[in-house]
């Protein structure tokens, strides 16, 4: 065997052992399933707690006026009527009411959106605050407990050019501003809103009957005459000379 022949062979065999030693590594993971480790995203923190999560439940020792009740009450379009689906946060505001018989009035506040005029929509929530008021108390809460105010679009909490911020502004919150008698978190209880009365169950139907229309009286009732036959009265004719006669001629 030539020298050549000798070197070729030792060369296939060191290029043999190589491919072998480099293929070990994918025969070995053959069995492994497992994906490789990979760096997993920071998580974003805690989220914002929406507007009316109470932490902790209202205490005046805290100074904050509002009264943070989960859920909305919701009304008709352009209406004062309350609309099921409201109960949840109703029973809890007369819960609260109930409880906390320190809170000697209490202000509802009614905000609408901005798509109509400002009258327009402070009048409208006005008497949606009245409605909530009404509902409360129709379940026993003494009507001199109660204030409702309406700001309209006065005081947005989104903007008002999208639809979620208008239905962020259809609201209605509520204030302690009093207690035991005494003014709690300002001056001037209504805070500058449209105030309307509040009135007992008594009241309103007392208002609604003297406001309906009063019905015509009923016609006297019907007497039959029978058979009976009248004589009718006769009368001359009354004859009238014509101009100029029957006067005396002269000469």
């Amino acid at each position: 065997m030539s020298s050549n022949d000798s070197r070729t062979r030792r060369a296939r065999r060191a290029g043999a052992v190589v491919l072998l030693a480099a293929a070990l590594p994918f025969v070995h993971g053959c069995g492994d399933n497992r994906l490789p480790a990979r760096a997993l995203p920071e998580g974003e923190g805690p989220k914002a707690l929406p507007a009316w999560y109470p932490e902790s439940a209202w205490n005046a020792r805290d100074g904050n006026s509002q009264v943070l009740i989960e859920g909305k009450i919701v009304f008709d379009t352009d209406r004062s009527e309350i609309r099921p689906g409201s109960e949840k946060v109703l029973e809890t505001l007369l819960q609260f009411v109930t409880e906390h018989v320190e809170v000697s009035r209490l202000r509802i506040e009614g905000h609408t959106d901005a798509r109509a005029t400002e009258d327009h929509n402070q009048e409208l929530s006005a008497r949606r605050a009245l409605a909530v008021a009404h509902w409360l108390v129709d379940r026993g809460v003494d009507p001199t407990r109660l204030l409702a105010v309406g700001f309209g679009e006065s005081r947005p909490l989104a903007p008002n050019e999208v639809a979620e911020g208008r239905a962020e502004n259809r609201r209605v919150a509520f204030h302690v501003v009093e207690i035991n008698g005494m003014p709690f978190g300002t001056k001037d209880p209504t805070a500058g809103g449209l105030s309307l009365q509040v009135l007992s169950k008594l009241e309103r139907e007392k208002l609604a009957a003297a406001k309906a229309p009063k019905a015509a009286p009923p016609p006297p009732p019907f007497k039959p005459t029978g058979d009976e036959v009248k004589q009718l009265e006769r009368r001359e004719p009354t004859v009238t000379a014509p101009e100029g006669e029957g006067e005396p001629t002269g000469k």
